[in-house]
């Protein structure tokens, strides 16, 4: 959906009254956002999705009538153009696989900054996968968890391939990501090629979805 006032229309779910309304007064403070509707619960939201289509939708998981990743996979299924941020206060490792299974490509943690929320919808919005620094780590830190038949590949992967693999599950750029570790972006494009041979992937988001998939997760 082409927006002609370039900005992002976004929605809010949250079951919590103060803390959707603090969301939509912060998203609306945004330059290039649009808060086009919210609602407390997954009904509502669906209701609101028959006259509205954003392009991005922050839900709670843990909402009454029906949870955010009964919604979020009713959503991809319907309107798989429209993405899908988790904002929860549990990060455990089974929302988090549950969420991006079904859909969602990005998970935060409600002690996220606003920095990381901002950050986290334009990615999303641009194609991207994002997880925030917290998610990120249960992701990266805790290869010795990984299943077997996974293990003797992950084995090869670098240090420097996981400082790669931390930055895009952030969601940084390429050009971002070569200057955070001071290397050219062709190095940077480089590495990320490695990593998906070595893994057996094709691209980001699958690193990604596949790592949560094989319980590289701090529990």
């Amino acid at each position: 959906m082409i927006n002609t006032d370039g900005k992002i229309k976004i929605m809010v779910a949250d079951d919590q009254g103060l803390i959707l309304h603090s969301l939509v007064t912060l998203l609306n403070e945004v330059e290039d956002f649009e808060v086009i509707g919210s609602a407390q619960n997954g009904v509502v939201l669906l209701q609101l999705l028959e006259e509205n289509k954003p392009d991005v939708i922050i839900i709670d998981i843990n909402m009454p009538k029906m949870s955010g990743i009964e919604v979020t996979k009713i959503i991809d299924g319907k309107m798989p153009w429209i993405k899908i941020i988790a904002l929860s206060m549990y990060s455990h490792p089974q929302y988090i696989k549950e969420m991006l299974r079904h859909g969602a490509k990005g998970f935060l943690s409600k002690n996220c900054l606003p920095h990381e929320l901002f950050e986290a919808i334009h990615a999303v919005n641009d194609g991207k996968t994002y997880l925030d620094k917290h998610c990120s780590d249960i992701i990266i830190h805790n290869f010795s968890q990984v299943k077997p038949d996974f293990r003797t590949n992950l084995q090869s992967i670098t240090a420097r391939e996981i400082e790669i693999i931390r930055a895009l599950a952030d969601g940084m750029a390429t050009r971002e990501i070569a200057e955070k570790l001071f290397i050219s972006d062709k190095t940077v494009e480089r590495h990320k090629t490695n990593i998906l041979k070595k893994l057996e992937l094709r691209n980001t988001a699958q690193l990604v979805k596949v790592a949560v998939e094989q319980g590289i997760l701090i529990q």
